[in-house]
């Protein structure tokens, strides 16, 4: 689960009870289930059939106060209508694709007016990101052939570039507690490290230029201008 993403929508939906939430590339669907849990009516898409199994085989072990959906989906044409979601995320799925610009231009779409995206990548100065090269060269990345990465001057401009205003960026994570986790400690909190701090600018920024991911949250305003590429 992953705890800032939950808080974040808690924050500026002040509380997500009866919101519509949608997760594009949703993996397994915790934090989704979360959300649903805490009274959200929720949407998760992926291409990947086996992660959707996955999803309502966790579905079905949990009951939830909102309506919950898993979609097989391509996140470049999502299968909903224009505003359908107060809420819409992704966590490591833009950092995929080589132009993510329809990517962002169809979660500006579904998006309603005043609603917020919350898009969650690599971030670019770390020393994941010099590993991760290292690998994709020596052809030995687990997730895929090719990966990228964002500074947070970066992911701002590619959401404003999807008609959207970011208003909160913030560093997520360290890559020593993330590989402290996956190899000594499995239940080690990986949110501790975003958590503290955050209500600070200054501390703010200096983790958006050191964490493991960069996190932007941006609002959909009502007199932007529509999203290169979408039909709003």
């Amino acid at each position: 689960v992953y705890g800032n993403v939950l808080k974040t929508a808690e924050h500026f939906l002040a509380g997500v009870e009866g919101k519509e939430i949608l997760e594009v590339g949703c993996g397994r669907g915790a934090t989704l289930l979360e959300f649903a849990r805490r009274g959200a009516n929720v949407v998760g898409l992926d291409y990947s059939e086996e992660a959707l199994a996955v999803c309502r085989a966790l579905k079905s072990r949990n009951s939830s106060a909102g309506r919950t959906a898993f979609v097989n989906g391509d996140a470049r044409r999502l299968p909903f209508p224009t505003e359908s979601f107060d809420f819409v995320y992704s966590v490591g799925l833009v950092e995929h694709f080589e132009d993510p610009t329809a990517i962002l231009a169809e979660q500006h779409r579904v998006l309603r007016n005043n609603g917020y995206l919350l898009v969650q990548v690599p971030q670019k100065y770390s020393l994941y990101t010099a590993l991760k090269k290292v690998m994709i060269r020596l052809g030995k990345w687990p997730y895929g052939g090719w990966e990228t990465e964002f500074s947070d001057g970066e992911i701002s401009a590619l959401v404003a570039e999807a008609g959207l205003d970011a208003e909160y960026v913030y560093g997520y994570g360290s890559f020593l507690l993330a590989a402290m986790r996956h190899f000594f400690l499995p239940t080690l909190d990986f949110g501790m490290f975003w958590r503290n701090g955050t209500e600070l600018d200054v501390v703010r920024a200096v983790k958006s230029k050191i964490s493991l991911d960069i996190c932007v949250l941006a609002r959909k305003s009502p007199c932007g201008l529509g999203a290169v590429g979408s039909d709003s």
